[in-house]
């Protein structure tokens, strides 16, 4: 193997591992989207799961007696929420208001954590 034709398969390798780490990039931008996409998902699954749990056959006396009942428990609600709120950080996910549902790429945010610790 000559000279050139050493230097040509060099340049042929490099620009195949340039290639490569292309599409690796791109393919590690796309997973992040899929996860974010699928954390939205499962929260709104959640939300639906929850109302298709509530009596949908309760008049609306019944609906107004049971909201009162819930009004005698907000505390009781707001600890599920700030515990699913610390699942979802602990998992890896955003909770501030700026960027709720991005990856954290495992750093801490401050604004997050401001959020797990404010009035628990």
């Amino acid at each position: 193997m000559d000279r050139n034709e050493l230097f040509n398969h060099l340049t042929q390798l490099e620009n195949n591992v340039n290639r490569i780490q292309e599409d690796m990039q791109a393919l590690k931008s796309l997973t992040v989207a899929l996860v974010e996409e699928n954390v939205a998902l499962q929260i709104e699954n959640d939300n639906l799961k929850t109302l298709m749990n509530q009596e949908p056959d309760a008049t609306p006396v019944e609906r107004v007696s049971n909201e009162q009942e819930e009004e005698k428990t907000p505390q009781k609600k707001q600890l599920q929420s700030r515990e699913y709120f610390a699942t979802l950080y602990h998992e890896g996910f955003h909770i501030c208001h700026d960027v709720f549902g991005k990856h954290r790429n495992g750093q801490d945010c401050i604004f997050c954590m401001n959020i797990l610790n404010d009035k628990l």
